[in-house]
């Protein structure tokens, strides 16, 4: 799922630099899910996936940042894109993944995109103890929250 959400990001990236036009097809109206039985714990596993992407947003800024590969307001930029993926995620289940996740955004409130207001919250230690919450439940749906780094040289 996080990497079907980063080719399309690059794909709308290429497409959004290519200096063409296209025009999007008109919405043919709401789109209906089938009545297939949801897999709570794909849900889960997925949500926590995405928890770790949020996570490796903010490490890779940090250390782009304790490089001095990047500015100060580059590394909010990211944390501001971080918590609009982690607004993303759903959290509207019973499951303990749900409600951590829930937590999660509760403790991070999403910031306005460029809006230059620096997300004091994440490393706070509101979000290390709802990151912290969410480790059991992660395991338990066998989807470990981890970082993935790929800044430096």
């Amino acid at each position: 799922m996080a990497g079907a959400s980063a080719l399309v990001l690059v794909a709308l990236m290429v497409a959004g630099c290519s200096g063409e036009s296209s025009a999007l097809p008109e919405p043919t109206g709401e789109v209906v899910q089938a009545d297939a039985p949801v897999d709570d714990a794909a849900q889960d596993a997925a949500a926590c996936a995405a928890v770790s992407d949020v996570m490796s947003i903010v490490e890779n800024a940090d250390i782009a940042l304790s490089e001095g590969r990047v500015a100060v307001q580059e590394q909010q930029g990211w944390y501001e894109v971080a918590t609009h993926v982690l607004h993303r995620i759903p959290s509207s289940g019973d499951s303990a993944v749900s409600q951590g996740v829930a937590d999660l955004q509760e403790a991070v409130p999403s910031v306005e995109l460029w809006a230059r207001t620096e997300p004091t919250v994440i490393r706070s230690d509101a979000w290390r103890d709802a990151l912290s919450a969410l480790d059991e439940p992660c395991l338990a749906v066998d989807s470990e929250l981890t970082i993935s780094m790929f800044t430096g040289g």
